[in-house]
């Protein structure tokens, strides 16, 4: 029996309790993360905590929709079950009604034959660690490689921070200013979630700097139990000239080679990102995007 629990009644241990022990268990699912990157969101619970399903919802309009959180690739269904791919279409029937329009991303281990959905593979890209670091530097690009050199010849340093800052610094003044989709409360969302993340020891904050001290790169990684998850970053004008991000992360690989690790790019339909982060000998994972309108005309116009 799947049910729909409201947030006030989701018991938050038994909830985490299934997100640590399915085999697609993330950070992104974890109470506290859900907290931060959606306040207030309900969920569908299936027997006794045998599988969950998180719905982030918002309101608009006096409609109640569901969406995908920023800064949260993947959600979905998640089980202790072991299975490769796990059907998510029972709980997709047992979303209520009310949500009259649902565009969600599941999780890799995810499947959907709901047909009422329209369903987009979407890629991820991801880095196992196994091997150790000489091994993963020869599946690294010669781009790569030479921009690693020019971050050498630099003099290029990569330092821990413990304040993600500077990073939005770096973002809001460079790539940042060219989209319309972040605004301060997206930030402000991203300094809570990296300040939590952080106290909890699963967020990592890396930057680079040249020998005068000047900023050119940073990036913030979330841990979440197998993967460290290339969340957000920023780049100087300097950076594609110094090689700043391969230097940053080269030294992330270098840390956690050899380790049951993965370094989980979260993928890019933009072409240019995508390649960059192939360079590293990275591998694409697919997961899939779901949508399903049924909103009153005219509102379905605006969401074709």
């Amino acid at each position: 029996m799947i049910r729909f629990l409201r947030h006030e009644e989701i018991d938050r241990h038994r909830w985490d309790e299934v997100i640590t022990h399915s085999p697609e268990g993330t950070i992104y699912a974890e109470s506290w993360f859900l907290d931060a990157v959606c306040p207030g969101w309900h969920a569908l619970v299936e027997d006794d905590y045998k599988a969950v399903f998180p719905l982030t919802w918002r309101k608009k309009y006096g409609l109640h929709y569901l969406f995908q959180p920023p800064f949260c690739q993947q959600l979905g269904l998640f089980s202790k079950q072991e299975s490769p791919l796990i059907d998510a279409a029972p709980f997709l029937e047992a979303i209520p009604k009310h949500y009259r329009l649902v565009e969600l991303q599941l999780n890799s281990g995810n499947r959907c034959t709901h047909p009422a959905f329209t369903v987009t593979e979407r890629p991820n890209l991801e880095l196992r660690l196994q091997r150790d670091y000489a091994a993963l530097a020869k599946g690294y690009s010669d781009n790569t490689s030479r921009n690693l050199r020019k971050a050498q010849q630099s003099g290029l340093v990569v330092e821990t921070a413990d304040s993600i800052e500077p990073v939005i610094r770096l973002f809001r003044d460079n790539r940042g200013s060219t989209l319309e989709r972040f605004d301060e409360q997206q930030y402000e969302r991203l300094r809570s979630l990296a300040g939590s993340a952080l106290e909890k020891g699963r967020g990592i904050i890396r930057l680079v700097r040249d020998p005068s001290g000047q900023l050119h790169a940073g990036a913030f990684f979330l841990q979440s139990k197998d993967r460290l998850i290339f969340l957000f970053s920023g780049t100087s004008a300097e950076a594609r000239k110094s090689g700043a991000m391969s230097a940053l992360i080269d030294r992330v690989i270098h840390a956690h080679a050899g380790t049951n690790m993965r370094l989980d790019f979260e993928g890019s339909v933009d072409p240019n990102l995508a390649r960059f982060y192939r360079s590293f000998g990275s591998e694409e994972v697919v997961y899939l995007q779901i949508r399903r309108n049924r909103l009153p005309f005219p509102f379905r116009l605006f969401k074709s």
